[in-house]
């Protein structure tokens, strides 16, 4: 598995991790096995980035995410969690944190994010809470998600001493506005794009017929899937990552593969330039 760095940050991830929104509450015991047995084969292949949130599942997510991170030392794993914002007050934030912790069994966050901005609760105040859980060792590094750049900036002249190492956003194909607008203001500041939705809800279904055609071609010259040059797609641009999620082994197999792929200019150029007319 290739890695990247983090941002400045020194800290090397894979260019591929795992993301678990698909993990619902409410399951039979034989649903989280499967899940975990899918997480636990994705680290083992190198895809050692899990992404949850305390969303997810209603917090089921970080729990299985617990279960499986378990196993390994905790140096092996980088975990990233999302803050949910709906938390009026300081105090609620700062104990939903502590509970998102407690769910994973893990005495501090690899990376804490803000999931979303909300209009009704400043920036400012949750980024008081990132900057606090930093000083005490609750989390090693702060971003956020589904942040514009404008929300970007504002949040990031919050913070007094820290600084935002990752914006997660949806970003695949199908959904390019992202890379197209905005990825230039990332680089220059060395800031990681994490995009979750890689394949999108509908796995390139309802595509473009042209840029499907273009997939499908560079698949072929790859031996790969149009799934796998989707997910080479996004890891092939300067400072972007991802989490693709997978409860199948078969398809956490492909998604590691994929990190092997470099395209071309000419193809990066062919994908983007579909998806623009």
């Amino acid at each position: 598995m290739r890695l990247t760095e983090l941002d400045k940050t020194g800290e090397k991830i894979p260019v591929i991790g795992q993301g678990t929104w698909g993990i619902q509450a409410g399951k039979s015991k034989d649903y989280y096995e499967h899940w975990k047995k899918s997480l636990t084969h994705g680290i083992k292949l190198g895809m050692t980035h899990i992404d949850t949130a305390e969303a997810y599942g209603l917090g089921t997510s970080e729990r299985i995410v617990g279960e499986v991170v378990a196993k390994y030392d905790r140096d092996e794993v980088f975990v990233t969690s999302k803050l949910l914002p709906t938390h009026f007050r300081y105090s609620q934030m700062k104990k939903a944190a502590e509970k998102s912790l407690e769910r994973l069994g893990l005495k501090y966050f690899d990376m804490y994010l803000i999931h979303f901005p909300n209009p009704f609760i400043p920036i400012k105040r949750n980024m008081r809470l990132l900057e606090e859980l930093l000083a005490e060792g609750k989390t090693r590094y702060i971003g956020v998600s589904n942040f514009s750049v404008k929300k970007f900036q504002k949040a990031q002249e919050c913070l007094k001493k820290a600084e935002l190492v990752n914006n997660q956003l949806r970003i695949n194909v199908g959904y390019q506005k992202h890379i197209i607008n905005n990825i230039s203001f990332y680089q220059k500041h060395g800031i990681t794009l994490t995009a979750f939705s890689p394949l999108g809800h509908r796995g390139l279904k309802n595509l473009d017929l042209e840029l499907m055609e273009k997939l499908e071609k560079i698949a072929e010259r790859h031996n790969a899937t149009i799934h796998q040059i989707a997910i080479a797609w996004l890891i092939n641009i300067n400072g972007v990552i991802t989490i693709p999620k997978s409860s199948q082994l078969n398809h956490v197999e492909a998604n590691a593969l994929a990190s092997e792929i470099v395209l071309s200019s000419k193809e990066m150029n062919l994908i983007t330039q579909s998806y623009m007319k």
